[in-house]
């Protein structure tokens, strides 16, 4: 702010400013009132779900996650077991023995 001039910014500063006019709350309330008569506004629906807060709602959806994932890392499991089962119980042992274990004897 240029400050060479104070007589200039103490005009600015005493200047005439007009005084807030009063307001007619009467009149407005009523002009509310007639409005709210003329165009009345309809019941709202119910909504079941607006009375659950959205920190159960964030609750749920990771708790939904959780299983999921839980599930998912279960089923893996069952999975690798039941093929390691059923690739044990398909290989009779003298196969396995001839194909894996085939170590020629040593004199010791």
């Amino acid at each position: 702010m240029n400050m060479n001039n104070p007589e200039l910014w103490d005009q600015l500063r005493t200047a005439y400013r007009p005084a807030a006019p009063d307001l007619d709350t009467a009149a407005i309330m009523g002009a509310i009132r007639r409005e709210a008569a003329a165009h009345p506004l309809g019941r709202l629906e119910a909504n079941p779900l607006a009375a659950i807060p959205s920190w159960a709602c964030v609750a749920a959806a990771s708790l939904a996650i959780f299983a999921a994932g839980f599930v998912v890392g279960r089923s893996a499991t069952v999975a690798d077991s039941q093929i390691s089962q059923a690739w044990l119980q398909s290989v009779q042992l003298e196969e396995f023995e001839q194909a894996f274990l085939d170590v020629p004897e040593s004199g010791l």
